[in-house]
């Protein structure tokens, strides 16, 4: 066996054997069965010490490439070679085929998804984005909460890198509950759950209660995220419209009444996609109608912070005396987007059920992060930044309305929120998500188009506006191009 073996190289001399053996392996120079020189042997012929080769046979028979036995020789044995990378290769099985029904569904919104991010990508750049819900990142307290990390890492070690508690840290968890008091929710910290966002909390809360088949009261348009999550679950989401004022209760009673559903959702607060603030009374009413027919109502509340104008009614929860609210909440749409931190209220045995679905999906969050937002919410770099983020969003919204009037073509009509992001614009016809995302791209505007948010995707007369990322130069420049966009939609 030849091996060439360069001693002045950066590579390691026992690597540098190990690569040569495999070179002749592969090439066939050595052949299955043959037996390799003992470690002593080949470290005398190469001048080499013996610890040397020994380290090399071991990294090749780890590799598959050699078979030791005790008191032996290392034997060439046969292997299968790397699979080297083939865009074009066709695997053993049709994944189709092979995943649930509720996979399929989530396959198939996720490549309109990935439609709608490419087309962006397309023309990055070049359009006003009225289509993220992300708040905009030149807002974040980046050097607020940097200082924040650093000091739960110097104060708190290695407890802040370990697996944390299931139900979240308490210390957050108590912070949490302090602050859902000045929405006019009382609830312990037994009676929260830290959760990775409100997206995983709509996930626990549907696996909780909803059997593959089972069916959920939904708003629509209603968050567009939620539908393709009950599908992934085998649910059927049963729509009730809505109204000026909020999810049609007439209709509810109905489908109540018509077959068995397991919970209702409602974003009562700065809805998305359209904005709207339903009024205390509605709210009274829907807890009503849940508690006389047993069915829990699951209130999103992933705006709730997000208040500019005048006293919005306070959350369903508040009025919730007999434990029918299952109440979500994030810090993801007012401070980062990509901080995932969420949690759940409700009746502390729901807690420990939602708890224990959650131990065995994620195994609980990182209590690195949570020590930051306890921390950067008890110093209260919080609510200062939630005071700087109202002033620049009343202004945002108070602007983009003014534009809108200013604007917008005849027979175009929209909501008017005193709250959150969006905004929900009715146009004269409808039209597919894809053509009506490239004929605004083709006027450099970005905005969702409302078939996202119904179930099926079907053709939508209507599109949501999110100021979330835009500043007030971009509100007014984006205004302008959408106006001249809807002016011009092919009949």
């Amino acid at each position: 066996m030849l091996l060439k073996i360069d001693r002045g190289a950066k590579t390691p001399v026992h690597r540098q054997i190990e690569t040569e053996t495999r070179r002749l392996i592969d090439q066939g120079a050595l052949r299955p069965g043959e037996a390799l020189p003992p470690s002593r042997e080949l470290a005398r012929r190469l001048g080499v010490n013996r610890s040397t080769v020994y380290q090399a046979y071991a990294d090749l028979q780890a590799q598959g490439y050699l078979l030791s036995r005790p008191g032996s020789y290392n034997i060439v044995q046969a292997r299968r070679k790397e699979a080297a990378y083939d865009p074009g290769r066709r695997g053993l099985f049709n994944w189709a085929r092979r995943t649930t029904p509720g996979a399929r569904a989530a396959h198939e919104a996720n490549l309109v998804l990935a439609a709608g991010a490419a087309s962006r990508r397309l023309h990055e750049g070049k359009f006003v984005d009225f289509a993220s819900l992300e708040v905009d990142p030149r807002l974040y307290p980046l050097a607020e909460f940097r200082s924040v990390v650093r000091r739960v890492l110097a104060d708190s070690g290695p407890d802040a890198l370990r697996y944390g508690e299931l139900k979240g840290y308490l210390p957050l968890r108590a912070g949490i509950a302090r602050r859902l008091r000045l929405h006019g929710i009382s609830a312990s910290e037994d009676e929260i759950l830290m959760t990775s966002g409100s997206q995983e909390g709509l996930d626990l809360v549907i696996r909780l209660l909803c059997p593959p088949g089972s069916r959920v009261a939904v708003e629509v348009p209603t968050y567009a995220r939620f539908l393709p999550l009950l599908a992934l679950n085998g649910v059927e989401p049963v729509p009730v419209p809505m109204t000026p004022a909020g999810m049609d209760l007439d209709a509810l009673e109905r489908v109540l009444a018509g077959s068995p559903i397991r919970f209702v959702y409602s974003i009562p607060n700065f809805h998305n996609p359209t904005g709207i603030t339903t009024p205390h009374a509605h709210r009274e009413r829907l807890l009503s109608i849940c508690q006389a027919t047993e069915i829990p109502l699951l209130e999103d509340g992933f705006e709730e912070d997000m208040k500019y104008f005048g006293k919005v009614p306070l959350p369903l929860k508040s009025i919730d005396e007999r434990g029918v609210v299952i109440y979500l909440g994030t810090f993801s749409k007012a401070l980062f987007s990509g901080l995932r931190i969420g949690w759940i209220t409700a009746d502390r045995d729901c807690i420990d059920r939602l708890a224990a679905v959650k131990r065995f999906s994620d195994l609980g969050l990182s209590p690195l992060v949570q020590m930051a937002v306890e921390r950067f919410c008890r110093l209260g770099f919080y609510d200062l930044h939630l005071k700087r983020i109202h002033r620049v969003y009343r202004r945002r919204l108070v602007l983009t309305l003014e534009e809108m009037d200013r604007r917008m073509p005849k027979g175009i009509t929209w909501t008017r929120p005193v709250g959150g992001y969006t905004l929900w614009v009715k146009l004269p016809r409808k039209m597919g998500a894809a053509a009506l995302r490239e004929h605004l791209f083709d006027h450099g505007v970005a905005a969702t188009p409302g078939a996202e948010f119904f179930p099926g995707g079907r053709p939508s007369e209507y599109l949501r506006l999110c100021i979330a990322r835009p500043n007030e130069d971009e509100i007014r420049t984006g205004i302008r191009r959408l106006g001249q966009a809807l002016a011009s939609l092919p009949a």
